[in-house]
């Protein structure tokens, strides 16, 4: 079973999505087909009008009890009577700890058709005081609805997502748990990231930059004001995470949490409907 940090850490996370569809607009939560359904100790995430694989996914398994091939399956059943593929969604993502698995549990996912897919790195940090970042961008706390619109705006764009879940993201700045950064160019905006605080622990999540903006240390200005924050907060531990290091893949993302002082905390892997 994981430990007390990382089941710490999978709450977090866990908390952080639910919150992205309680606070998302009924409107636009229409326009998305935004479902969360709780399957066991897995919450099951999907829209069926975008296909990122960041609001597709089911968070949790093995969280609370060992993961099995019963709940594994019910899993999959869900996606699939929810629409995967008959309504258009692309994919999902199953995030599973591989060395947490029972022979029965990994044999139903080979039996459902799932196969492994880039893993994603979970780092952690104290609230020690994070390096200087020097920039030129203006960093703010995003308090009012056209600043968390502008939040949404950078975050979809970066992730892929259409313009129709920008209400989606904005939403979350009436959640008193999310504190969002922007950071702007004069009245331009630049690059967002939000800070997630629960519990006197904190995740960092949607970090994001402006195409026009790039090499202007906005992700690590915005990084460095998130850990401030959370270390006023009183935040024991900070989170977050990104795609694994690969080979060929520069990972900038990856480097650049290391050089805010995260530690690698351990390895998620990432199953996916196969072809």
């Amino acid at each position: 079973m994981l430990n007390e940090i990382e089941q710490t850490s999978e709450q977090l996370e866990r908390s952080a999505l639910e919150s992205l569809h309680e606070f998302c607009p009924a409107p636009a939560r229409d326009a998305l087909g935004l479902k969360l359904i709780r399957v066991e100790d897995v919450s099951v995430a999907l829209s069926s009008a975008i296909p990122s694989i960041l609001v597709n996914r089911a968070l949790g398994l093995g969280t609370e009890a060992p993961a099995t091939a019963d709940t594994i399956t019910r899993v999959v059943q869900t996606y699939r009577r929810l629409g995967y593929r008959r309504h258009g969604l692309g994919s999902y993502f199953l995030h599973v700890y591989d060395d947490e698995l029972s022979g029965e549990a990994a044999a139903a996912l080979k039996e459902l058709g799932l196969v492994p897919r880039r893993g994603w790195m979970k780092f952690r940090r104290d609230s020690g005081p994070p390096r200087e970042i020097d920039t030129d961008l203006r960093i703010e706390l995003a308090t009012d609805q056209e600043a968390a619109h502008h939040f949404g705006r950078i975050v979809c764009s970066a992730f892929g997502m259409s313009d129709l879940a920008i209400p989606m993201m904005a939403g979350i700045v009436h959640d008193p748990r999310w504190h969002l950064f922007v950071s702007y160019h004069g009245d331009t905006p630049a690059g967002a990231g939000g800070l997630f605080v629960e519990d006197g622990q904190g995740w960092l999540e949607w970090g994001a930059t402006d195409e026009a903006f790039r090499r202007r240390g906005s992700q690590g200005a915005i990084m460095a004001a998130r850990i401030g924050l959370a270390a006023e907060l009183g935040c024991q531990n900070l989170f977050t995470e990104t795609g694994e290091a690969v080979a060929g893949d520069p990972q900038h993302s990856y480097g650049n949490i290391q050089k805010m002082g995260f530690a690698e905390l351990r390895l998620r892997a990432n199953y996916a409907p196969g072809a």
